[in-house]
Parts: C-alpha cells; structure tokens; sequence
C-alpha cells in the first residue's frame, strides 16, 4: 500500500468513515490480482529431467503446460496494473467523501482548543485535544493538491486558510508568517501561535470553501473608530 492510501485508510478508520462499496471492492481486485501474479511468479518451471518410459507423457504435458508461462506472468501483471490504476481512482474519490466528513472531529477539536485558548489563564490544553488537531491538520495537508491549486487568489493563501478562516488578507504579508516562521504545522507552539493573530479562527476547510472564503476575505482590518 502507497503511503497516500495507508493515510487515507488510516483516517478512515480512526476517524470511523465508512469506506464506500466501490473502494472495498476494488482493493480486493487488487489483493486478489496481487495474489495471482505472486502464485505465478513463484511456479517451478518442470524439464524433461529424469524423464522414463512411464512418465514421457506427464512429463512432456508439464512441460507444454507450462510453455506460457511468460506469457501468463505479463498478463497477470498487466492486470495487476489496472487494479492498482482503479484503486488509485477509487481513492482519489474516497478523499473528497473524508474531505467533507472529517471537519466535524476536526471542528469539535478546534472549538474545544479555541476555549480553553479564549478563557481565563492558564490556559491548559488538553493533550488529547491537541494530539488529535495535529492529526488532522497533517492529514488535511497531505489530501491537499499542489499548493495555491485551492486559492486562485494566491499560493500564500493556501496553506493557513486549509484548517483556518483569516481576518483579512493583509495579515499573509507578514503577520502570519512571521508568528508561525520554523513552526510544525499542527503543532500546540503552531496553533497558539495561529490564534494570536487577531480574528483568526480553527475551521475545517475544503477546496471549495477555501477559494469562496478567500475571495470574500477584505484586504485590511476593519478601520477603528
């Protein structure tokens, strides 16, 4: 299993998202593909060695059955192929089912941190809180596309409105990345340093809700009176 589908396979599982029919299916075509070409692979090539008058025809029928050997391994490879070529497909759509269903653990996460963050001091997060938002915030980058693919208005837009909604857009020049410089995204140090930038909150994000909340984004704070 490539490392994209443990993750995804992973999430899914821990994150209790049925994985649909057609996903199911399709890796057992694989296993079962996988399986075949192995069983080939490891078949002994029979000779006529040690061959007597009572064995002639056994001998020379493994022999014949045995001739296309090469051709049967291409085969079973080449299927082995399109298994994994359906599989890959069959994934790619799963992604945008645990795209959508992996905000609420996400949000109730994010709520829970942002509470503890917006209360009274000491502010002590819980462990599991923050074990699970950097969990998360990982995953959703590694289902993420190649970076700025989400927010037509810019690359530098992408990366923090993946798992946050912004004040305005004048905070990517440097207040964010300044707060954030040499951070691990997901980390408790990263996401104090998130939320203390001024009307910044924890969101789930898809693709599409990146882009709209990007474009809606004012270019600066609000004017104080």
């Amino acid at each position: 299993m490539d490392m994209q589908r443990f993750f995804l396979s992973n999430a899914a599982e821990t994150y209790g998202v049925a994985k649909s029919a057609d996903l199911v299916a399709t890796e057992a075509f694989l296993d079962a593909a996988t399986k075949y070409r192995t069983e080939v692979e490891a078949l002994e090539q029979p000779t006529l060695e040690g061959v007597t008058a009572k064995t002639i025809a056994r001998k020379i029928d493994a022999v014949l059955g045995a001739a296309q050997h090469g051709e049967r391994l291409t085969l079973a490879t080449r299927v082995e192929t399109i298994a994994d070529g359906l599989l890959t497909d069959a994934y790619a759509r799963f992604k945008q089912v645990l795209m959508i269903d992996l905000a609420k653990p996400f949000d109730a996460a994010a709520e829970a941190f942002m509470a503890v963050y917006d209360g009274a001091a000491p502010h002590v997060q819980d462990p599991k809180t923050v074990e699970q938002l950097g969990e998360l915030v990982r995953l959703r980058d590694q289902m993420a596309g190649r970076v700025g693919q989400s927010t037509p208005a810019g690359d530098g837009f992408d990366l923090p409105t993946r798992v946050a909604t912004l004040p305005c857009k004048d905070v990517i020049a440097v207040k964010l990345p300044h707060r954030t410089h040499g951070m691990q995204r997901g980390s408790l140090d990263w996401l104090n340093a998130m939320l203390s930038v001024d009307g910044l909150r924890l969101v789930w994000q898809r693709p599409d809700q990146q882009a709209a909340a990007v474009a809606a984004l004012p270019h600066s704070y609000p004017a104080m009176v």
